[in-house]
């Protein structure tokens, strides 16, 4: 609508010609487009034209500040990779889980390099999936690589490197449980009369408690009590996740750590149980395991990791319920020690017989 401008009466105000009113106008910045918008509005009192035109240039000024508040930093993936490993993943995370984000940021890399991250798109990384799965990946491989990924953006939003996650609605591709080893005891038992008296021990432990590899060459000497329990306790402290879990301790690990002897270098305990000759942990015992394999004359693949698998297998076989053996190994859900289930046939045989017995007790109950 044209205006016939009057008399103007101060900066963005004027008087009509034809003595109608006053008329306020402005001009201010779009706060999402940056583009100039003018605004124009007529009033019969000239303070309410003033109130107007101050409040409007109140609600532009907080667009703008809200506009630079929100400006994301143009951001490289390389550049985010690079503060997400060393300020984050190695500070927040398990030096495992700081590894295996270093391994899948290295594959992402290779894919997003030294692009923009606010130009990266969900397409794109939908993209990398496909071509990493093409190239034999597994699904697993891409989920770790995913959530990786997912974690990063997160970071990056609370960093105010950008405004929205482009993998927000990525979902994680359908994982098949892969297959595993555990060692029967009689294998066991021949593994334990070939290997050393050191990594005896440390088979000893493992297979019957199900710790895991890392935290056995960590553990110390003040957290193995023989006094706690019936046959004593390990404890295991988890500072990434502040947790502490207490493993009780049966009769054959009791007596092999209280025969596993102590080193004491220039006249001072070594606080490891696994130690070697100079007091420090042992820090890779893979090649040793193997040869004691060999040895032994079990010729499958098996890795030290499968002694936790052996942990758990056993006492699925023995009949200890699942929940009982989540706990004592310190997996999270239950669904994580569910693939041992086919172990128990007996126990899930026993089951299903209730169903079948229970009418016949009734039938039974009704005739007599």
């Amino acid at each position: 609508m044209a205006y016939d401008k009057g008399r103007r009466i101060e900066p963005g105000i004027w008087r009509l010609k034809d003595g109608g009113g006053y008329l306020a106008d402005i001009s201010r910045a779009d706060a999402h487009t940056g583009q100039r918008i003018r605004e124009r509005k007529t009033f019969h009192r000239l303070d309410l034209a003033r109130e107007w035109r101050q409040t409007r240039r109140a609600d532009s000024l907080r667009g703008e500040i809200r506009k630079e508040k929100n400006k994301s930093k143009p951001v490289r993936f390389d550049e985010l990779a690079e503060e997400y490993l060393e300020n984050w993943s190695k500070v927040k995370k398990k030096p495992s889980s700081h590894k295996r984000d270093i391994v899948s940021l290295k594959a992402l890399g290779a894919t997003f390099g030294t692009c923009l991250i606010k130009a990266i798109t969900q397409r794109d990384v939908e993209a990398h999936i496909a071509r990493r799965l093409s190239e034999g990946k597994t699904p697993a491989t891409t989920n770790r690589e995913l959530c990786c990924l997912k974690n990063m953006f997160k970071k990056a939003m609370e960093w105010k490197y950008l405004e929205t996650n482009p993998t927000a609605d990525v979902h994680q591709s359908r994982e098949f449980p892969p297959e595993y080893e555990f060692l029967t005891q009689e294998e066991l038992t021949r593994l334990l009369e070939v290997c050393s008296p050191h990594l005896k021990t440390l088979i000893i432990v493992a297979a019957n408690t199900g710790v895991r590899k890392g935290k056995l060459l960590s553990l110390e000497w003040r957290d193995v009590s023989f006094d706690k329990g019936e046959n004593g306790m390990i404890i295991i402290r988890d500072p990434k996740n502040s947790e502490t879990r207490y493993i009780p301790m049966n009769r054959a690990v009791r007596s092999a750590l209280r025969e596993h002897p102590k080193r004491i270098i220039e006249g001072r305990l070594s606080p490891y149980v696994f130690s070697r000759s100079d007091g420090e942990p042992f820090r890779n015992i893979e090649r040793a395991f193997k040869g004691s394999l060999e040895r032994a004359g079990i010729t499958r693949r098996i890795t030290f990791h499968d002694l936790r698998r052996t942990f758990a297998s056993h006492l699925v076989m023995k009949g200890v319920d699942m929940r009982t053996v989540a706990t004592l190994g310190g997996w999270k859900t239950l669904q994580m020690v569910m693939r041992y289930a086919h172990l128990a046939p007996d126990h899930l045989q026993s089951a299903v017989e209730m169903l079948d017995t229970a009418p016949r007790e009734a039938k039974e109950a009704r005739s007599a």
